[in-house]
């Protein structure tokens, strides 16, 4: 996949955003089953740069990821 993408897993698991070689990389969405979010930068297939983690509770951390 190469380009803006969606992916779905059969355990609720979910991914709206930018794929380059079948990665994730770039800007996108990682979404969990419990609510947890991320929003943020992907490199190489991980969370990388800045971005946002939402809690199933509501609450938000910004940060930088390595």
């Amino acid at each position: 996949m190469h380009g803006f993408g969606k992916t779905e897993w059969t355990d609720g698991r979910k991914y709206e955003g930018q794929y380059v070689n079948d990665k994730k990389h770039g800007m996108g969405t990682f979404y969990w089953p419990d609510g947890r979010k991320y929003y943020g930068s992907w490199k190489d297939g991980k969370q990388h740069g800045r971005g946002e983690y939402y809690l199933a509770s509501g609450e938000k951390k910004l940060g930088e990821w390595v």
